[in-house]
């Protein structure tokens, strides 16, 4: 049983959305209460003996809301602190902020306990009932079969309001194809894998920057608080919401295609963090997004039953021949073509980084060599230590359970 996010657009009622609106200034409040209370001691065994009931007697309007967002909450508030003080977490966690009105996203978090599981959403009636509200309007694009754990209802940034369904289910797992696959990440294609492929790069922000220039342009002139600064600022919302939607519909097809045809897939680890600080190109890798396909990719690869390993980030992948390991001294980012000085092979500067990262994850995740490679790819017989430990573990499970047979057919005998 894994679980899997269904989300959905609601069209809540005038007094509906009042409501909504409501609880989300609730929870937003209680947050920036703890992060007070927090900020005032500094560590969290004062915070625990800090409930949302101390909070409520202060503030007797918050007993108006749903309390069970509230408690959810104040769960994430404690849990926020726990990875803080963490020290075993690769990447550390910061400290709890405060919540503005109007920056931060808007969302209520409800447990399935609340909502009655699966009794909340009425499929047929098209409608999903909030506790303290009417049922909302929902659009499905498809249903949901599983036990209902959490729904989080959410707005964005230009008043469209969605609720995310999360859903304890089993998916079944895809055939193997017995393809292993290494990927480079670019800028100029979106990913090369290690057999020829290449994925172009839409560049969605970059098409849309004149129009979203004039846009943020027109919003700057407008008095704060105005009508007409509301209507700008939703305009430029919108778009910004436009290009989110076409990157991701995008990156959904490029790692479902991954996904489905390969087995193992090596990515390289890039250091996000150092490369965006290029000005000259902080731009570029800020539009092509190498996380969110990273990230579909992985949740994907683990729901279907499939491998996703990171080589390490410091491996020349680039600089290396994939032919005879020959390893230059330096590359200059312009050159896309070189020609290998030891064997003479001319490489496409991504083509030849994508075999290398899947050379060196077979090497460091499967044991294979590289002189052992060319077998393997042909399909003769050369695996890696990992598959004859799992072909032997399978041999005596079958003699197991074929000698728990024979002497159950033969114990009357």
């Amino acid at each position: 049983m894994q679980l899997r996010a269904y989300k959905y657009r609601i069209y809540p009622t005038f007094d509906q959305r009042r409501t909504l609106d409501r609880n989300f200034g609730a929870v937003r409040f209680l947050w920036n209460q703890l992060v007070a209370n927090f900020n005032s001691y500094g560590t969290d065994e004062h915070i625990k003996n800090m409930s949302e009931v101390q909070v409520k007697a202060e503030n007797k309007w918050l007993k108006e809301c749903i309390s069970y967002g509230i408690q959810q909450k104040r769960m994430d508030f404690y849990e926020t602190l726990k990875q803080f003080f963490n020290k075993k977490r690769k990447t550390k966690s910061g400290a709890p902020k405060f919540k503005k009105r109007g920056i931060s996203r808007d969302s209520l978090r409800i447990p399935g306990q609340a909502l009655g599981f699966n009794k909340a959403c009425n499929f047929e009636a098209s409608t999903i009932k909030i506790p303290k509200m009417k049922p909302i309007k929902i659009v499905y694009d498809r249903e949901f079969k599983g036990e209902l754990r959490s729904a989080t209802i959410s707005k964005t940034k230009s008043g469209e309001y969605y609720v995310s369904i999360l859903v304890q289910e089993e998916i079944k797992a895809m055939p193997k194809t017995g393809k292993d696959i290494g990927i480079d990440l670019g800028i100029n294609h979106l990913a090369i894998l290690s057999d020829g492929t290449k994925f172009t790069n839409p560049k969605y922000f970059c098409k849309t920057q004149a129009k979203l220039k004039k846009m943020q342009q027109h919003l700057s002139r407008k008095t704060k608080g105005s009508k007409r600064r509301e209507l700008a600022r939703l305009k430029v919302a919108r778009l910004y919401e436009k290009i989110t939607r076409q990157r991701n519909w995008y990156y959904h097809q490029v790692s479902n295609h991954i996904v489905t045809n390969y087995d193992s897939i090596f990515i390289e680890d890039l250091a996000v963090k150092n490369m965006i600080k290029n000005r000259k190109l902080s731009k570029s890798i800020g539009d092509v997004s190498w996380s969110t396909l990273v990230g579909m990719v992985e949740y994907k690869s683990d729901w279907y039953g499939k491998e996703v390993c990171k080589v390490n980030r410091f491996f020349a992948s680039s600089k290396t021949c994939s032919s005879c390991d020959h390893k230059l001294e330096t590359l200059d980012l312009g050159t896309r073509e070189w020609t290998c000085p030891s064997c003479c092979t001319t490489h496409d500067r991504d083509i030849n980084a994508a075999k290398n990262v899947y050379k060196e994850g077979m090497k460091n995740f499967h044991g294979l060599l590289s002189e052992e490679l060319p077998d393997y790819n042909r399909g003769e017989d050369v695996r890696p230590d990992y598959f004859l430990r799992r072909k032997k573990s399978a041999d005596l499970v079958e003699a197991t359970s074929k000698t728990m047979e024979f002497n159950r057919l033969h114990e009357h005998v």
